[in-house]
Parts: C-alpha cells; sequence; structure tokens
C-alpha cells in the first residue's frame, strides 16, 4: 500500500538527470543513513521520492552508503499524499525546548508550510541561546514530520530577530498576519471563509497564524501589532497552550481553506 512507504525529499531534479520514470536519484547522507540503519530497506523495497513539487513513487536499487533509488511513476491525487492550494504560515513565539519542539513537530504534520520563531517579552530568557544548533534540530523534526506525514515539502524553520522582521517575511511571501486572541468577536474559521485573509489585494495569499508565549502577548507587543493593522481571531472559547495552540490553528486554517 502507498501509504505505508517511506518518503524522501529531493530539494529539486538534478540537472544532468532530470526526474521523470527511470531516472536514479541519490538520498543525500541523512536520508540514506535513515533508510539503511533506521528502516532497513533493501534493494527492491518500495518508497516515495519528492523532487521539487512532484511526488514519485520508486525502489531503492542500492548503494551504502549513499542510496540510489529509481523512480517508478508519478503519484497524482490521493496517492501522492496532502496537497495544498494556499500556504499556511505559523509565527510561533519562542518557548521552553520542549513545547517548541512539540509544535513544530504537530504544525508540520497538519500543514504548515512555514514556521517562524521570534523572541517575545513572554519567551524564556533563555530561549534564544544556541540558534544555530536548535536550528539544526528544528529543521530535522520538521522534516521527519513531513516524511511521515506525507506532506508534499517540508516547511522552513527560520528564526526572526524581532517582530517587525517576521512582519517583513511574510508581507515578502504576501502572506496575511492574523493575530490569535482568545477574546477576539470571530472566530479563525469564519473569518478565512469570508476570504478576506486568504486572497489579499486579488494575489494568490494565504495566511500567517501568529501565536503567543504562555501568557500572552505583552501591551507593547500586542499595540504594535495591531498597529500594523493585523486582524484578530480566536480559535474557540478555551485557551491553549502555545505548543497546542499553533498545530490547533493551521489544522482550523487548512479545514477553512478545503484543504483537509
Amino acid at each position: 500500500m502507498s501509504g505505508l512507504r517511506p518518503r524522501f525529499f529531493l530539494p529539486s531534479s538534478p540537472a544532468d538527470a532530470p526526474a521523470g520514470t527511470g531516472s536514479v536519484l541519490t538520498l543525500d547522507a541523512e536520508d540514506s543513513h535513515h533508510a539503511l540503519r533506521v528502516l532497513r530497506l533493501r534493494p527492491g523495497d518500495e518508497c516515495e521520492i519528492v523532487v521539487g513539487a512532484a511526488v514519485y513513487a520508486a525502489t531503492l536499487v542500492g548503494g551504502d552508503p549513499a542510496v540510489r533509488v529509481e523512480l517508478r511513476g508519478r503519484l497524482e491525487g490521493a496517492a501522492a499524499g496532502a496537497s495544498y492550494r494556499l500556504p499556511v504560515g505559523l509565527v510561533q513565539a519562542l518557548a521552553r525546548p520542549s513545547a517548541l519542539d512539540w509544535s513544530i513537530e504537530k504544525s508540520t504534520e497538519a500543514g504548515a508550510s512555514l514556521i517562524l520563531l521570534v523572541q517575545t517579552a513572554g519567551s524564556p530568557l533563555s530561549s534564544g541561546k544556541d540558534s544555530g544548533g536548535r536550528l539544526v534540530r528544528w529543521a530535522r523534526i520538521a522534516r521527519e514530520a513531513a516524511k511521515q506525514s506525507k506532506q508534499p515539502a517540508v516547511p522552513g524553520v527560520e528564526l526572526c530577530s524581532s517582530l517587525t522582521a517576521a512582519q517583513d517575511r511574510l508581507r515578502s511571501l504576501d502572506l496575511v498576519s492574523v493575530l490569535l486572541d482568545p477574546g477576539a468577536g470571530q472566530t479563525l474559521y469564519d473569518l478565512i471563509r469570508s476570504r478576506e485573509v486568504s486572497r489579499p489585494q486579488g494575489g494568490e495569499g494565504g495566511v500567517a497564524l501568529w501565536v503567543g508565549p504562555e501568557g500572552g502577548w505583552s501591551d507593547g507587543e500586542r499595540e504594535s501589532l495591531l498597529g500594523a493593522g493585523m486582524a484578530t481571531a480566536r480559535l474557540g472559547r478555551g485557551v491553549l497552550r502555545t505548543e497546542t495552540a499553533g498545530p490547533v490553528a493551521v489544522v482550523v486554517a487548512r479545514l477553512a481553506l478545503g484543504d483537509w
């Protein structure tokens, strides 16, 4: 069954070996190790390969330590796994490490297209330390979650130096920001269904969901974000932990966009 085949990602088709049925491609070192040492795949075993925006059924044909796979045919529709019309980004306030690991993993499984991490007044003081090493860890978590949940791509995980930097990044991607607020009058589902957020100014658009730290945004942060013209929305009538709010918000957004 296609749902049981492991999935691996290649960023693009090599220039000298364009992807297509019969093409033989090589997995990177991390995926090769995972295929051989963790999954214990052997020549003849089936897998799935994502090359750019295309998903292929493939067969392992050999290689140790670098695994080679032969593409057998492009997968379409439900067989290709998740498919999304519009991007959904998540802006997650930095939190304790275990909370961030959970949020990144589950938000990826829910269909996040991009995850921006930002230091806030309510973030732990140590959350910005060793950012380089932690970004490597977070990227690995997102990659493994994308494989397991049959995502069409691995979401980028980026660390933004400020709220302003995060807003600038989202504007460059034509994503409309929504500040999640338990006290907002409108639900996130209704806001996105209204299409005021999903297709800004007639463009392709998409939405970015802002999740604050434990205890919420500071008064100054909230004033700044609302002053930038952000819409506000609530997830429900309760209050979720910061690591839970992100994945739930991505699910609600995907439901509203018709992607689930």
